[in-house]
């Protein structure tokens, strides 16, 4: 079985506003997820100085993708309502920055089993519009899903995705068109890359930190094209480190870039200056753009210029010294002939005039590429301690802020719960106000009422006594009229008999005695 490596690309859109469609987005499903999305940090004047591999300009340029589905494309007879407001709605528009990325991590592809369903096409002229590249592909439309054509800022150059059905069409699309020209009259030749993941971000939802494996591919400054040799197939040259083949020399008036121009033209060294002060001296001009401007010696442009732009390597005027702003160190990896001080390339078999000089240069290579690797790996030991420390704090913050909300929440049932026990005790209580208050309406009554009773008993009681003396006094005076109808009687049937004479009537006494029948009686009555 024939078994390679490959390398995979992650491609992120770095909007400004969230405009593009979730559709964009890709996620193979058998690599992990290479960013670690953090909540947007508050913004500082360092905010430029990025740790990951960012090369090139970080200006935004207005983004275009156009989707096409396959399928439906070619299906002419199949009628489709599309509601949309204006324009074309497979076109969606954006202002931002397309990252694309090198997944340093090797996967391993045997004979038709690849881990991704996607492929990129880099660099795809513009003169070859989108039907003669549709044109192109037509013989294998049956396993394409859907293509995205991407347009950005780059001039005269744009880039297509492809979305297949299946691992095994992606397979056998990447032997057959991977480094074919596009027509026979064509130089241009079909570059494919398999896509791992294409991702969306934007201030909103955060920042989209590219983990250690991934590295940016950077632009030409003359052609913009991306400066990878897997990808391009293009050998750089040694003189300014860029793809200078026929297409990007045509594309310049002069026959070298800006920067071997300053390098190896004395004059031009000698009047040159600071593009921003006068300065003639300690000047570092641009790799990327071919900025000049003054060291930190000076007024510090050159270091201004990074901070804007992000253009990381510098080169300082009349010596062969590379300086990368991100490091903040010298990075320079270049031969130097020793006769006429020229920048050349050493093939592994050539040899150099002083064999002793020749060691001893490799040997402090060697120590240099020790220390910059132990470095390298102190700073990453570092950086992943402080990634976890972060992310301690942020777990920790998170189970804070958890406890915090379930303290929160048992807080509001029980209030809940309190509110309505104190809705039930006011009822019960306000039941109780008014029960008191009919019952002391009620006791003020019965006082009143029997205030009155003790009144009336009391009148009663003096009417009762008043009129048993009364009764006692009448009785007295009938007893006393009862007698003396007796005793007239009594005279009356004496006189009649003549028993007593006048005298003896008018000299006698009369003694009455308490009739004890009668008292009994009258007690009689009482009770």
């Amino acid at each position: 079985m024939n078994t390679q490596s490959l390398y995979h690309l992650v491609v992120l859109f770095e909007e400004t506003k969230p405009r593009l469609s979730k559709s964009i987005s890709y996620r193979s499903p058998s690599l992990p997820y290479p960013f670690i999305i953090r909540k947007p940090l508050k913004k500082t004047k360092h905010c430029n100085s990025n740790t990951s591999d960012i090369q090139g300009s970080r200006q935004f340029n207005q983004i275009t993708v156009e989707t096409m589905n396959i399928s439906e494309l070619y299906d002419i007879e199949k009628c489709e309502e599309i509601s949309f407001y204006s324009g074309n709605p497979t076109v969606e528009t954006t202002e931002g920055i397309i990252h694309i990325y090198k997944n340093q991590r090797e996967v391993p592809r045997c004979d038709g089993m690849v881990t991704s369903t996607m492929l990129c096409f880099f660099s795809v002229p513009s003169h070859i519009t989108v039907k003669d590249l549709l044109r192109f592909i037509s013989p294998m439309r049956n396993v394409i899903e859907e293509l995205k054509i991407v347009k950005d800022g780059t001039p005269n150059r744009y880039m297509a995705l492809l979305k297949f059905r299946t691992p095994e069409d992606t397979y056998h699309f990447y032997d057959a068109y991977n480094s074919t020209c596009y027509s026979t009259l064509e130089q241009e030749v079909c570059q494919l890359m398999y896509v791992s993941h294409v991702e969306i971000t934007h201030p909103s939802i955060g920042v989209a930190f590219p983990t250690k494996d991934l590295r940016e591919l950077p632009s030409c400054p003359v052609c913009l094209e991306r400066l990878d040799e897997p990808v391009q197939g293009i050998l750089t040259t040694i003189l300014c480190n860029h793809t200078f083949h026929d297409g990007c020399i045509s594309q310049v008036e002069d026959t070298i870039c800006p920067v071997c121009r300053y390098v190896q033209s004395p004059e031009i060294l000698a009047d040159s200056q600071c593009a921003d002060c006068d300065i003639r001296e300690n000047l570092w001009i641009c790799l990327i753009c071919g900025h000049v401007g003054c060291g930190r010696y000076g007024q510090k442009h050159a270091q201004l210029h990074f901070e804007e732009t992000g253009h990381t390597f510098a080169l300082e005027l009349g010596k062969t010294l590379v300086w990368d702003y991100a490091d903040d160190a010298y990075v320079h990896r270049l031969a130097v002939n020793h006769e006429d001080g020229k920048l050349v390339q050493l093939g592994p078999n050539s040899e150099s005039g002083n064999k002793k000089l020749d060691l001893i240069s490799m040997e402090f290579s060697a120590i240099l590429t020790s220390q910059l690797e132990s470095q390298r790996a102190y700073f990453e030991s570092q950086l992943d301690l402080v990634t976890t420390q972060s992310n301690e704090r942020l777990e920790e913050m998170e189970s804070r802020v958890e406890s915090a909300l379930s303290t929160a929440r048992a807080a509001e049932d029980k209030l809940s719960e309190i509110i309505k026990e104190n809705g039930v005790i006011s009822r019960k209580l306000q039941q109780a106000t008014s029960l008191a208050q009919r019952l002391q309406k009620d006791l003020e009554e019965e006082r009143a009422l029997n205030k009155s009773l003790l009144i009336n008993e009391k009148t009663w009681r003096e009417r009762t006594e008043q009129a048993e003396s009364e009764a006692k006094t009448a009785r007295e005076e009938c007893r006393e009229l009862l007698l003396n109808l007796e005793l007239r009687d009594k005279l009356n049937e004496i006189g009649t008999n003549e028993e007593l004479t006048k005298d003896e009537l008018e000299s006698c006494e009369i003694s009455l005695q308490p009739n004890n029948s009668q008292k009994s009686n009258r007690r009689r009555r009482r009770r």
